[in-house]
């Protein structure tokens, strides 16, 4: 575990004096294992429960996952913390001198909790990403944040097209939707070498389509998240929704909303690819493999999810 004792959750907590580490310590586990290995990787994960880093930027990053740590910890602790079990069954704990918190003290405390450790992950991540000569292991790890594979690679590709309040977490989950994209109607109609040659973005005319291309992934990716309900999806942006707060209100658009959503950037993404096509047309000397495909006359359709537009 990166937090060992209880001297480190009262870094970034305020908790009782007689609270102990051993009380939550379950809890550090659990979400650690959640929330932080499944972000950084098992190999830094077990070299930092090792030994604390020594670098300055390493050091930065390890303290707002312990910071992360601790908050979430206290997070899952409040659903369990005021029952007692012994072999007489289940109790609510209280004593002369204080009384269990009310629901809605409770539901404040998850928010500010839920908040904090949410937060520092993002920023430890965003400092990851700044230095990645240092975190070589997650570099290579399957939970890099930075997607080589995909046209829109990093969270502030995305972020200038959609807000997701610049956070990691949220491009992490959006990765399954950015792959479909690309594959449904990227693939297809440019062809693997094509597709190639515009992610690495090497002359001006190739980063101009990358460009093009990034605002109709994501476009087409909004399209298919407004389908399933995964996410906070609302005229404010894209959110992630946590499970870690039961019964928490939440705004978010209703099944007509999703509906006009879904319609409004199905038709926009198509539109974007539509001006990609014009694009690599007007420079065929540069889009050579591109150019081949059409001097072959190969029908490359475009599958909105209702109707096969042709370019």
């Amino acid at each position: 575990m990166l937090v060992k004792n209880i001297a480190t959750i009262q870094k970034y907590a305020i908790v009782n004096y007689n609270f102990t580490f051993e009380i939550i310590e379950s809890q550090v586990r659990k979400q650690e294992r959640k929330h932080i290995l499944s972000v950084i990787g098992r190999e830094l994960y077990n070299s930092w429960s090792d030994a604390a880093p020594e670098d300055e930027i390493e050091k930065e990053v390890f303290d707002l996952l312990e910071e992360a740590s601790s908050n979430l910890s206290l997070l899952s602790y409040t659903k369990v913390g005021i029952v007692s079990s012994s072999n007489g069954g289940l109790y609510i704990s209280t004593s002369s001198n204080s009384e269990p918190a009310q629901w809605w003290q409770i539901k404040d405390l998850r928010v500010e909790l839920l908040n904090s450790g949410m937060e520092a992950i993002d920023q430890a991540l965003e400092i990851m990403e700044a230095n990645q000569d240092k975190f070589e292991s997650w570099v290579n790890s399957d939970q890099y944040t930075i997607f080589k594979e995909l046209l829109c690679s990093q969270t502030a590709h995305f972020q200038k097209i959609y807000n997701i309040s610049k956070s990691r977490l949220t491009f992490l989950a959006l990765r399954p939707y950015l792959r479909k994209v690309e594959k449904q109607f990227f693939e297809g109609l440019l062809g693997a070498e094509t597709l190639l040659q515009i992610k690495e973005g090497n002359s001006p005319e190739e980063r101009k389509a990358l460009e093009i291309s990034r605002w109709a992934q994501v476009c087409l990716a909004i399209a298919e998240i407004a389908k399933e309900g995964i996410f906070e999806l609302s005229s404010r942006g894209l959110f992630t929704v946590f499970e870690e707060i039961p019964g928490m209100n939440r705004t978010k658009a209703d099944q007509v909303e999703l509906l006009k959503i879904e319609q409004s950037k199905s038709h926009e993404g198509n539109e974007i690819l539509k001006d990609l096509i014009r694009h690599l047309k007007k420079f065929p000397g540069i889009f050579k493999k591109y150019d081949q495909r059409e001097n072959q006359k190969l029908i490359n359709p475009v599958l909105n999810g209702k109707s096969i537009v042709s370019l």
